[in-house]
């Protein structure tokens, strides 16, 4: 998938790149590259291009080696000057329109599957959990229940409300949680 967003008079792209490699004979290329992890070969590469009257300003591609992700539409947003998305399991924040790393955070484990403003802050929804983290990439807090927030056929997995969080995972559990991490109420 290919996200656009447009960011005062720039166009930002957002999309995967699997032919890309660390190598000279790349066939593709990309100013700045950021790399997660352990150091593995990367299973999930999402570039970002910066584009300013249809001419291309800048572009920088993530690497990551936890578990797989695509880019999605609930996967990046701007904050202010900012460009936050994730790349398989970490949250990355880059300056809008240079693409300088000012930080990146691990919000989850396995993958993080979405990223969501919230107040001054992003809330994650991760296979294993959900986390908060700040305009800094601090990690507020990490909440996790007894399986993996994921739904085969079951309702939906994650759900913000006002006041609330809503989570299922894999089993069926049902759980509300605060703004702050603490549980509200969970039915097996």
């Amino acid at each position: 998938m290919r996200v656009a967003l447009q960011h005062k008079d720039l166009t930002i792209e957002v999309f995967d790149d699997s032919s890309f490699t660390e190598t000279s004979d790349s066939p593709t290329s990309y100013e700045k590259v950021y790399r997660a992890g352990n150091g593995y070969t990367s299973v999930s590469q999402h570039a970002i291009i910066i584009y300013r009257d249809s001419v291309k300003t800048t572009s920088a591609i993530l690497l990551a080696d936890a578990g797989a992700t695509s880019v999605t539409s609930d996967a990046v947003l701007i904050d202010g000057d900012n460009l936050i998305t994730r790349c398989c399991n970490t949250v990355f924040c880059l300056s809008i329109p240079e693409l300088n790393l000012i930080w990146m955070a691990e919000a989850d484990w396995a993958t993080c599957f979405s990223i969501h403003k919230y107040q001054d802050s992003y809330i994650t929804h991760g296979e294993i959990s959900v986390a908060r983290i700040d305009r800094k990439g601090n990690l507020l807090w990490s909440y996790s229940g007894t399986d993996i927030f994921v739904c085969l056929d079951r309702g939906t997995p994650f759900k913000m409300h006002n006041s609330h969080i809503e989570l299922t995972d894999f089993s069926g559990g049902k759980y509300e949680i605060d703004y702050n991490g603490e549980t509200i109420s969970y039915k097996q």
